[in-house]
């Protein structure tokens, strides 16, 4: 019987692959510049391409916007000012609804 995997191990696993080339890249160079460089980046690609187009997901489906994943694609290839444009062009006037846990 086939499983689904958590979209958070998944996520997890492909931030890995991003970025054990440049942990193993620091550790051959060894010097502080590239650490920062290294942590610099870590930051930029989590809150970039992952939170930003992650909240920009969840708030378009929350007000049951057309496009939820174009919106989230726009985010991520367009970092910042694809969650600019979706903050002022493409969010709809609903409100944000949550559901109900349905495990409650």
């Amino acid at each position: 019987m086939a499983t689904t995997r958590s979209p958070l191990v998944v996520l997890g696993g492909l931030v890995a692959v991003a970025f054990v080339p440049l942990f193993v890249m620091w550790l051959v160079i060894a010097d502080l510049g590239t650490l920062a460089y290294f942590f610099g980046f870590a930051v930029y690609f989590l809150v970039a391409h992952i939170a930003l187009p992650g909240w920009v997901y969840l708030d378009a489906n929350g007000r049951e916007s057309g496009s939820p994943l174009g919106w989230t694609a726009l985010a991520f290839l367009l970092p910042f000012l694809g969650f600019v444009i979706y903050y002022f062009v493409g969010q709809p006037d609903a409100p944000h609804e949550v559901e109900a846990d349905p495990r409650a």
